[in-house]
């Protein structure tokens, strides 16, 4: 079965979804030519690679209403992603413009709803979430770092990682508390989603 059947079986997609991702696709695949916002292995197979990713960070979130912030959203992978499978709080923070740039013509051209933050993520204050997703965007210590601010109680991190997920856990937990928990990627082999709950600093 190709990747695309299988992201609209797995996630029982519509034609308007369906529409909107392969739209979003073709947008990276001509924005890309001139400037690189993705790695360009990653469209040889983007329903698995970026949509399939993506997608299935939504299974661990409870409401669709729930307010999420991407971290380092690049192409705006996996929120503009999320966005058009129903989450109706994305919120996608990036200080690099020209992917700033892509991400409001995209969303522009294909009427998602989405909040845009330009900015370096340390920079946006005053600001909290339910879930906090990421996408090799940094690692699990500098997550963390940059996830504090962010925190209430009840907040959850969905982190997609490679095959260093337990090394980079090992790390983190020198410096931080936390409880967590590890399911497979199901676009990747090698891949994890890491779900973190009740975060805090050690120390402090």
């Amino acid at each position: 079965m190709l990747s695309k059947d299988k992201a609209i079986e797995a996630f029982c997609l519509n034609q308007q979804q369906i529409k909107k991702i392969d739209k979003f696709i073709f947008e990276i695949q001509s924005y890309n030519k001139h400037v690189n916002i993705v790695g360009s292995s990653t469209l040889l197979d983007p329903w698995n690679s970026h949509v399939m990713d993506s997608m299935q960070i939504g299974r661990f979130v409870k409401n669709y209403q729930d307010s999420i912030l991407d971290m380092g959203t690049g192409a705006g992978i996996p929120g503009i992603i999320l966005a058009i499978n129903n989450f109706k709080n994305v919120n996608l923070i990036d200080s690099n413009t020209k992917k700033i740039k892509f991400i409001e013509l995209v969303c522009l051209k294909l009427n998602i709803n989405t909040k845009i933050y330009h900015k370096r993520i340390e920079l946006l204050l005053n600001k909290k979430f339910k879930y906090l997703v990421s996408r090799a965007f940094a690692n699990l210590n500098k997550l963390f770092f940059y996830s504090q601010n962010f925190l209430d109680k009840d907040t959850v991190l969905i982190f997609l990682k490679g095959k260093q997920v337990k090394n980079e856990i090992h790390e983190a937990s020198k410096h931080w508390k936390f409880h967590h928990e590890i399911f497979p990627s199901i676009s990747d082999k090698r891949g994890s989603v890491l779900v973190i709950r009740g975060l805090s600093r050690i120390n402090g």
